[in-house]
C-alpha cells in the first residue's frame, strides 16, 4: 500500500536560526564548556508553553528552524508513525532521555568542560536521530516524542480561560473539511480542520504555532488568533 504523501510546510516568516544550531555543534566539539547553553533550549520551551503552548517550537528553536527550512527540501514528508505519539512512548522517551541525561552528569560532575561535553553530546545525538527520521518520515518527526515538547504540551493550555497572549487558531464556518490541506501543510501532521465552528479554536496541545495552515488554505479560512 502506498503511504499517503503530505505537502511540503510553508516556509516560515521571521529569522533562519538554524545556523545557531550548526555554530553551537562545531564550537562545542572543540570547547565542550559551551554545551552549557543547551539549558536555554531545554528551559525556554516548557517555560513559554506554560502562557503560548509549544510556540518556542516552532518559532524559536533552532532544531526545529533547522528541520523546517532545511531538511525539509529533502524529506519524503511520509506520516509519522502512531506510536511516537501515544502517551506512553514519549512517557518512556522523557524518562530515557533524562535518566541517561543524570547517568553521565553524575559521572562528568565536577569538570565543567565534561559537563559541558555531556548537554553537547545529547543535543548531538538527538539532532543525528532527528535528521535520520526526517528523511524516512518527516522533517518534524522529532518534534512528535521530543521530551522537550512532551514536557511542553503538558503545561500547554487547552480549554476554559486561556492566556491573554495565547495564539490559537481559528477555523471558521467556510472550513469544507473535505480538502484537508491544513493538515497537508502541517510540520506536525495535525488536523486544524476538526475544530471547524470551535470557538476555543484549534488547542491541540501539539500545535507549534508555526500558521503554515493559515497559509496553507487556498481559502484562507484558519486565522491565528489573540
Amino acid at each position: 500500500m502506498a503511504h499517503k504523501q503530505f505537502f511540503r510546510p510553508f516556509p516560515q516568516k521571521g529569522f533562519s536560526l538554524y545556523w545557531i544550531l550548526l555554530v553551537y555543534l562545531v564550537i562545542g566539539y572543540f570547547y565542550p564548556v559551551t554545551g552549557f547553553l543547551a539549558i536555554i533550549c531545554m528551559i525556554a520551551p516548557v517555560a513559554f508553553a506554560v502562557r503560548k503552548g509549544r510556540w518556542w517550537c516552532g518559532n524559536a528553536c533552532p532544531r526545529g528552524n533547522f528541520y523546517d527550512r532545511m531538511l525539509a527540501k529533502y524529506s519524503p514528508h511520509k506520516p509519522i508513525p502512531t506510536f511516537v505519539r501515544t502517551k506512553g512512548f514519549r512517557i518512556f522517551m522523557v524518562m530515557f532521555i533524562f535518566s541517561m541525561f543524570g547517568i553521565q552528569m553524575y559521572r562528568a560532575w565536577g569538570n565543567w568542560s565534561d559537563m559541558g561535553r555531556v548537554f553537547w553530546t545529547i543535543i548531538l545525538i538527538t539532532t543525528i536521530v532527528g535528521v535520520i527520521l526526517s528523511f524516512i518520515y518527516a522533517p518534524r518527526t522529532w518534534c512528535s516524542f521530543c521530551p522537550m515538547g512532551t514536557l511542553s504540551s503538558w503545561v500547554t493550555p487547552r480549554s476554559g480561560k486561556l492566556p491573554g497572549n495565547y495564539r490559537r487558531i481559528i477555523v471558521g464556518e467556510k472550513c469544507t473539511t473535505k480538502c484537508k490541506l491544513c493538515s497537508a501543510v502541517c510540520p506536525m501532521q495535525l488536523k486544524p480542520y476538526k475544530s471547524r465552528n470551535n470557538e476555543e479554536g484549534f488547542l491541540h496541545p501539539d500545535c507549534i504555532k508555526c500558521g503554515c495552515c493559515v497559509n496553507g488554505c487556498p481559502l484562507k479560512v484558519p486565522e491565528m488568533k489573540l
